[in-house]
């Protein structure tokens, strides 16, 4: 039986009374400037007037009420900033400069998101606060100083990290003290540091540019283009000595490029990125075996489902299981590390299978554990971040261009059109509604809902309190390959007309209830014999205009936002075939929808539907280029390849990437029951172990209450792991 949809024409009593926020930005906004040090032109952004006015006072969620989550005036400062981001990269594209090294487009801005990317390092490690620095830092939420706000590549990359939310609140309790004192992203501040008009960042104080460069050792302004005898300095894995090695060179092996190697000046030993990446590994082994109470490896401290730190016991447990740790375990320096184990994150797998697998490692058919491939997945870069931010920076740029493209980045609509941001909101909370409804499920957002969605990750405080409304902290990922996605928008679809009594979307990419999920709710504007009538006598009855607009401006903001799809290296058959399928299923659909509106039998969605499939390209048909692993040429680094090095090619489409065998494990669902957190990983390691031992030489108490709460989980009597666990690892 359809639900029916709630209404917000009255607030029951027991609702919360919503307040809009002050035109200046709320409590996001950062404090304003006096005349004394006010960087010129660069204010909290001004929203236009009365934006939040149309907004409910109201949501229900998941059977409790709740206030707005994310405001209009909020995405309309977000807006902003994407405006920016994309002329950025335009200006970055069609460089007219001289040039000692040619470069397409995309690969200038490949190798500019690297320098980016780097920039952003300096900013967060050295400016704001990296780790180590936590006493002098101090306790408390920091505001970010008017000399602090960095340049506009820096903000980008920023902004791009937070879209990945839980590595994002992991990487800063680890690594970023600064950066989470910050808190939320200081979103009515960068937005007003930027000409809504132009889109160019106001002019920067002297202060401000004084500042950056002195704490950074970078220039204010990053070159658009990038020369071969611009260097970086890039530490020795095995020496720690400083190597000065250039971006880009004829060669083909800058630090920017895909070929980088270099031939430390000091010790004479060859490195690579893989090689870096293995170094950071080594770094934070060596700290989790010197104090294991305060130093945990990467991906072992937040719980995937909610969205918040472990208990400290099963960060250490997990950390230690994966490093093969016990008592009295010798500390050791990173070079010792390195050369024991070897320099290759093959060599590091195989080490740490030992700890996840006991004396199943050895075993062919046994593919590496996933909690193992998540962990490993964070050391594939140097740096302190656990993904590489370059690539998820071009990924997220296709959801921009989306942006763009619907004209939503031209502020000067805002002023008049209050509705469609208004909009916006309500479905992004009818989507968390709709997420706390139907639980494991993998949803698929529209593009405004994705852009209001996008928006709340920023507010990361807000964010995080998201657990205790729809009982999940939802990651937002955007590296699931077309067919999941197909298969997750019909159910997502689907679900969404059940329960709020319209369609989820109207751009013309048809449900899988396109024959008959229309009819009877609405007045045709066909007779029986398929007469059209006037539309004047019938006008388009529409049940919930809070939801949905049929009109056809309105019409791709509701889009699926596939800029999600994985691009595959080489496409190989399953994944064609998948895609042919997908073709000819929507054949059918429209086939079908065409029959019922001539006989007169679909409602007035369903007709518009109808005209609009016509010239409509549908989503999830055709992989989006996404930052694969070598994504411009020899220019560039990607992030969607297995542990070796080696692309997704052949059988190994885009589906295999999303399973987390044998890849690097991050391709996964935001709803992944299976992933779960640190606890549920050292019971998988204890019931593939069956070492009755184990957990007394990792001085974990037996039959403690977080086992007995474990075993519950898994349903199971604990019998497979040789009884070490006190029965609570659920058995073999």
């Amino acid at each position: 039986m359809e639900v029916s949809p709630p209404s917000y024409s009255s607030a029951p009593l027991n609702a919360p009374a919503y307040t809009a926020a002050p035109a200046t930005g709320g409590s996001d906004a950062l404090p304003g400037y006096d005349g004394s040090n006010a960087p010129s032109g660069i204010f909290n952004f001004a929203p236009s007037q009365g934006i939040d006015d149309k907004l409910p006072n109201h949501f229900k969620v998941n059977e409790q009420y709740v206030k707005a989550q994310v405001l209009p005036s909020e995405l309309q400062a977000h807006l902003v900033l994407l405006g920016a981001f994309h002329r950025l990269r335009e200006e970055v594209r069609t460089f007219k400069g001289s040039a000692d090294i040619p470069m397409e487009p995309a690969e200038r801005w490949a190798v500019f998101l690297q320098r980016a990317v780097y920039r952003f390092e300096q900013w967060t490690v050295r400016m704001i606060g990296g780790e180590g620095q936590e006493e002098a830092l101090g306790e408390g939420p920091k505001l970010l100083a008017p000399n602090e706000v960095p340049p506009l590549e820096v903000v980008m990359v920023w902004h791009t990290y937070m879209l990945n939310p839980r590595t994002y609140y992991e990487d800063c309790l680890r690594k970023l003290p600064g950066l989470l004192r910050i808190g939320s992203f200081p979103l009515m501040q960068l937005a007003g540091s930027i000409d809504s008009e132009t889109l160019l960042p106001h002019p920067s104080s002297e202060g401000r540019i004084a500042a950056f460069t002195a704490f950074t050792s970078q220039p204010f302004e990053c070159p658009l283009n990038t020369t071969s005898d611009e260097m970086v300095p890039v530490y020795c894995p095995n020496c720690s000595q400083p190597n000065m090695i250039p971006w880009i060179t004829y060669k083909g092996d800058g630090f920017a490029q895909r070929g980088f190697g270099c031939i430390c000046n000091n010790c004479r030993v060859m490195f690579s990125r893989e090689t870096l990446g293995v170094r950071k590994f080594y770094e934070d082994m060596e700290k989790c075996i010197a104090n294991p109470d305060r130093f945990f490896l990467a991906n072992t401290v937040v719980d995937y489902h909610a969205g918040a730190p472990a208990e400290v016991q099963w960060s250490q447990a997990l950390s230690a299981t994966v490093l093969s740790l016990r008592k009295g375990t010798a500390p050791a320096p990173a070079q010792t590390l390195g050369k024991q184990i070897g320099w290759t994150m093959k060599a590091v797998e195989d080490y740490c299978r030992i700890g996840m697998l006991g004396k199943r490692k050895s075993q062919p058919w046994i593919s590496t554990p996933r909690p193992l491939n998540i962990i490993l997945s964070a050391y594939r870069q140097p740096g302190p971040f656990s993904l590489d931010l370059a690539s998820a920076v071009i990924r997220q740029m296709n959801f921009v261009e989306k942006m763009v493209n619907l004209g939503f980045t031209e502020q000067a609509r805002w002023e008049e059109d209050h509705d469609t941001l208004t909009r916006c909101v309500v479905r992004y909370h009818h989507f968390l509604d709709l997420m706390a409804s139907t639980p494991g499920n993998f949803v698929v957002p529209t593009l405004d809902i994705d852009l209001a969605w996008h928006t709340h990750q920023l507010l990361c405080d807000s964010y995080r309190k998201l657990k205790d409304v729809i009982g999940i902290v939802p990651d937002h990922d955007d590296k699931v390959s077309q067919g999941a996605l197909s298969d997750a928008y019909d159910k997502t679809s689907k679900a969404w007309k059940a329960r709020f009594g319209v369609p989820y979307s109207i751009c013309g990419c048809l449900p899988p209830d396109s024959s008959g999920g229309f009819g009877g709710s609405v007045i045709s504007l066909f007779s029986k014999k398929g007469k059209s009538k006037s539309t004047l006598e019938k006008p388009f009855e529409n049940p919930r205009p809070d939801l949905l607009s049929p009109s056809d401006e309105a019409a791709d903001q509701t889009h699926p936002s596939d800029h999600y799809a994985v691009a595959i290296i080489n496409p190989g058959e399953p994944n064609a075939a998948q895609a042919q399928l997908r073709r000819r299923e929507l054949g059918k659909r429209a086939k079908e929808l065409g029959k019922t509106v001539e006989k007169g039998k679909a409602d007035q969605w369903g007709e518009t539907m109808q005209k609009r499939e016509v010239d409509h390209t549908p989503s999830f048909l055709c992989p989006v280029q996404y930052g694969v692993q070598h994504p411009f040429s020899e220019f560039g680094q990607g992030d969607c390849t297995s542990l070796s090095g080696n692309g997704l090619e052949s059988a190994s489409a885009a589906g295999e990437c999303c399973k987390g065998n044998g890849t690097n494990g991050l391709c996964g669902a935001q709803f992944d029951q299976k992933r779960g957190g640190p606890l549920e990983s050292v019971k998988f390691a204890v019931t593939m172990r069956g070492d009755s031992s184990y957990l007394r030489d990792m001085g974990i108490a037996q039959g403690s209450a977080s086992w007995a709460v474990m075993g519950a989980m898994a349903g199971g009597s604990g019998s497979g792991c040789g009884g070490g666990c006190g029965g609570g690892c659920g058995g073999g």
